[in-house]
C-alpha cells in the first residue's frame, strides 16, 4: 500500500509541474453546467471528483442498460444480479447500495424500502441527455443519503425537436425497443420517451434458467415557458418482471420479482438576482417478491406445489406466501441562490414523508388492509424528515473558499448535522483542491424490519455517518482531460448485514468504524485523426479496514472492489464503419456465500476482465450496429453466487430525425 501511495504522489507531482509548463496549449473540453451540486458551475471548478457521461457520445458504445453505462466509471461498483438492468446494486467508493443518492433531474428518488430498487426508474438510458456523478460524501450541499456520493440523471430537453426509434434483437430471445420524441408548440415543449425489453433468459444450458425478464418504461417532460412563472412537469411509469435466479439466497433458486412504480414532479423557477426554485414530487412503488416462483410452484391454497413436493423451509414448515410491499414518498423542496459582496450563497429546505404497507416490513396493523384474496397488508411503517442546508462560497484572486452545513430532523433519530468545506486553487487550466465533507444515511425499512428464512431485521439501528477528506487535481490539455484524487473516509455506525457463524441468519448491525483509503485516476483523449476517435482509461484502488475486532461474515461492507480498471477505445473500421471497445477489470476483496449439497460454503471472489465490442455504421438518418458482450465468454460472478451471462450478440437498428 505504501508503494502505491508513494508512486501516486510522485506521479501527481511530476504531472502537476508538467501541466503548469504547458498551460498555453489548453482548451476546455466540457463546459457543462452541473445542477446536482446545488448550483450551476463547470465540472472543472467543483471541488470533488466529478464524472460527466454524455449519452450522445456513447451511442456507438456496447452498452444496453444504465448499469452497464455506469460500469465505465472506475469509482463506481455495479454489482448486477442479472443482465440488461434487471437489478443491480450501485455503490461509489466502496460504499454499499443504500449509500448513494440517486436523483432524476435533481429530484431525489431513492427507494426507502431498499436500495436494491434505486435503479427501478421510469427512464431508459437512451432517454437521458447526460449523467452527473459526484464521488464522495455530499451531505453538506445535497442532503441526506449522499453518504458516499450522488448520481443525477438528466433527461433529454423537450426543446430539442427530435425523434428517434431504436430496435434491438439478439440471443436468448432478447428484444428491445426505444422510442422518443421532442416537439414544441408556442410556449409548451414536450418530451416523451418509451421503452420495452424482454428475454427468455441466458442460462439455457443449466438445469434452472430462471433469468428471463420483461420491462417497460414511459416518461414525459412538459415545460411551460411562462414569462413570470415557468412550469416544468415530469412524470413516469415503470414495470419490471424478472426471474430472480438465487438473487437473495442460494438455497432457493426459483425466486421471482415484480416491481411497478409511478413518479411525478412539478417545479418552477423565478427571480433574477434572488433565484427561487420550488419542487414538489410524488412516488409510488409496488414490489412483489416470490421466494418460490408461482409459474413453477403451483398455488393450491394454502400450499405451493412443484410436482408432488410442497415448498418448505424445513420439514413441516411451509412457505406461507409471497412478500408484498407498497411504498409512497411525498416531498417538497425549495432551492435558493444569490450573489452578494460576500460571494455566492445557495441552500435549500426540504421535507419528505415516507410510508410503507407490507406483509413483511413494519409494525403490525390493528386492522389488515385487504387488497384481494391473495394480497393483504398486515404491517405499516412511516416517517418524515425535515432538512435544511446553507452553503457559502467566496472567490479571491485564483482561490475559491467554500463551506456548508446541513441539518436534518427525524422524530425517531432526532437531529443529524453534517457539513464541510473546501479550498480550490486555479492556475491557468490546472485546478487543485482540498475538501472535507460529511454525510449521513437513514436505515431503510428493510434494514429495520425484514424477517425471512435467511434474514432478520434490526429496529434498533441508528443512522450511519461519515467524514471524507479529499485532495485532487483536474487538468485539460488540448483534447486531453486528466483527473486524479486521493481520499480517506471514516464511517461511524456503518450499517451492514452480518453473521457470526456460517449457519446464522443475516442481520444488519451498526459496525463501530469503517475506514476507507482510495486513489483514483482517469485520462481521456479525443483524437483529431481519421482512424482514432477517442480513448479513455481510469483506475481506482480501495483499502478498507474495520476498527472493531469482531470476527464476522460481511454481506456488503467488506466485499468491496480493491482494484478496478476500465478503458474505452473507439476507432474507424473498414467501409466507413466504427468499432467501440470497452474493457473492465475487477478484483474484489472478501468472500461470497453459496449453498451446495445442502450446506453453506464460503468462496473467495476471483478477479476477472470483461471485453465488450460494438460495430456500427451511420448512414444519414439510419444507424446499424452489432454488439458482442463478454467477447471472450468469461465465466464470472459479480455478486455472490449468481451466475452472469457469457457471450451475448445483439443487433441494432436506429432511425433518428433531428
Amino acid at each position: 500500500m505504501k508503494r502505491i501511495v508513494l508512486f501516486f504522489c510522485l506521479f501527481y507531482g511530476l504531472w502537476s509541474m508538467s501541466a503548469q509548463n504547458n498551460s498555453d496549449h489548453i482548451q476546455v473540453l466540457d463546459t457543462l453546467q452541473l445542477n446536482a451540486y446545488g448550483y450551476q458551475n463547470t465540472p472543472a471548478r467543483i471541488p470533488k471528483t466529478i464524472q460527466i457521461i454524455k449519452i450522445n457520445k456513447l451511442t456507438a458504445a456496447p452498452v444496453e442498460s444504465l448499469d452497464a453505462l455506469l460500469e465505465l466509471v472506475a469509482g463506481i461498483d455495479v454489482r448486477s444480479r442479472g443482465s440488461k438492468g434487471v437489478q443491480s446494486d450501485l455503490s461509489i467508493r466502496g460504499g454499499n447500495f443504500d449509500q448513494v443518492l440517486v436523483l432524476l433531474n435533481g429530484v431525489p428518488i431513492n427507494n426507502p424500502q431498499t436500495g436494491h430498487h434505486n435503479l427501478d426508474l421510469p427512464v431508459d438510458f437512451n432517454m437521458l441527455d447526460h449523467i452527473e456523478i459526484l464521488e464522495g460524501a455530499s451531505g453538506d450541499n445535497i442532503g441526506v443519503n449522499a453518504f458516499s456520493g450522488a448520481i443525477n440523471l438528466v433527461t433529454k430537453s423537450p426543446h430539442r425537436k427530435q425523434a428517434k426509434a431504436i430496435l434491438k434483437a439478439g440471443q436468448f430471445g432478447y428484444v428491445k425497443g426505444v422510442f422518443d420524441l421532442s416537439h414544441q408548440l408556442k410556449n409548451i415543449a414536450v418530451y416523451n420517451g418509451f421503452s420495452f425489453q424482454r428475454s427468455n433468459g441466458y442460462l439455457v444450458n443449466d438445469s434452472i434458467n430462471n433469468t428471463d425478464f420483461y420491462s417497460l418504461k414511459d416518461f414525459v417532460n412538459i415545460h411551460y415557458n411562462g414569462v413570470k412563472f415557468p412550469l416544468d412537469l415530469q412524470a413516469g411509469y415503470h414495470q419490471k418482471d424478472f426471474g430472480a435466479n438465487s438473487f437473495y439466497t442460494a438455497k432457493y433458486p426459483w425466486q421471482y420479482e415484480k416491481t411497478e412504480g409511478y413518479f411525478a414532479a412539478l417545479s418552477s423557477q423565478f427571480g433574477k438576482k434572488f433565484i427561487l426554485k420550488p419542487v414538489v414530487y410524488y412516488r409510488l412503488n409496488f414490489d412483489q417478491f416470490q421466494l418460490f416462483r408461482e409459474s413453477v410452484y403451483r398455488y393450491e391454497k394454502p400450499y405451493f406445489i412443484y410436482h408432488k413436493d410442497t415448498a418448505q423451509y424445513a420439514p413441516g414448515i411451509y412457505y406461507p406466501g409471497h412478500n408484498y410491499h407498497k411504498t409512497r414518498q411525498l416531498g417538497g423542496e425549495l432551492h435558493l441562490s444569490f450573489h452578494s459582496k460576500y460571494g455566492y450563497t445557495f441552500g435549500h429546505v426540504a421535507w419528505q414523508n415516507q410510508k410503507i404497507w407490507s406483509n413483511k416490513l413494519g409494525e403490525n396493523l390493528s386492522q389488515p388492509i385487504v387488497v384481494n384474496d391473495r394480497i393483504s397488508y398486515t404491517k405499516y411503517a412511516g416517517r418524515s424528515y425535515f432538512e435544511t442546508s446553507l452553503n457559502q462560497q467566496k472567490k479571491w484572486h485564483n482561490w475559491i473558499f467554500g463551506a456548508g452545513i446541513n441539518t436534518l430532523f427525524d422524530e425517531k433519530y432526532g437531529w443529524q448535522v453534517t457539513g464541510g468545506g473546501f479550498v480550490n486553487h486555479k492556475w491557468s487550466h490546472l485546478m487543485q483542491y482540498i475538501s472535507i465533507s460529511s454525510a449521513s444515511r437513514l436505515p431503510t425499512f428493510t434494514d429495520l424490519y425484514y424477517q425471512g428464512p435467511s434474514n432478520i431485521g434490526n429496529p434498533d439501528l441508528k443512522p450511519e455517518k461519515s467524514w471524507t477528506y479529499e485532495f485532487g487535481s483536474k487538468y485539460w490539455y488540448k483534447n486531453s482531460q486528466i483527473n486524479a484524487s486521493i481520499f480517506y473516509r471514516q464511517a461511524n455506525q456503518t450499517i451492514d448485514w452480518v453473521k457470526f457463524n456460517i449457519n446464522d441468519k443475516w442481520q444488519p448491525q451498526n459496525l463501530t468504524k469503517l475506514q476507507t483509503l482510495g486513489l483514483e485516476f482517469s485520462f481521456r483523449q479525443v483524437f483529431q485523426h481519421k482512424f482514432f476517435k477517442e480513448f479513455a482509461l481510469s483506475y481506482a484502488y480501495l483499502q478498507m479496514n474495520k476498527d472493531n475486532t469482531s470476527d464476522f461474515i460481511s454481506k456488503y461492507a467488506l466485499d468491496y472492489l480493491k482494484h478496478k480498471l476500465t478503458f474505452q477505445f473507439s476507432h474507424r473500421f473498414i467501409f466507413q464503419t466504427n468499432l467501440f471497445w470497452t474493457g473492465i477489470y475487477k478484483n474484489r476483496n472478501g468472500q461470497y456465500l453459496t449453498y451446495e449439497n445442502d450446506a453453506y460454503r464460503l468462496y473467495d471472489f476471483k478477479p476477472y476482465f470483461l471485453t465488450n465490442l460494438k460495430w456500427s455504421k451511420q448512414a444519414k438518418k439510419f444507424r446499424v450496429g452489432l454488439s458482442v458482450e463478454n467477447l471472450f465468454n468469461i465465466t464470472y460472478r459479480d455478486l455472490s453466487y449468481i451466475k452472469m451471462p457469457g457471450r451475448w450478440l445483439i443487433f441494432e437498428l436506429q432511425y433518428q430525425i433531428k
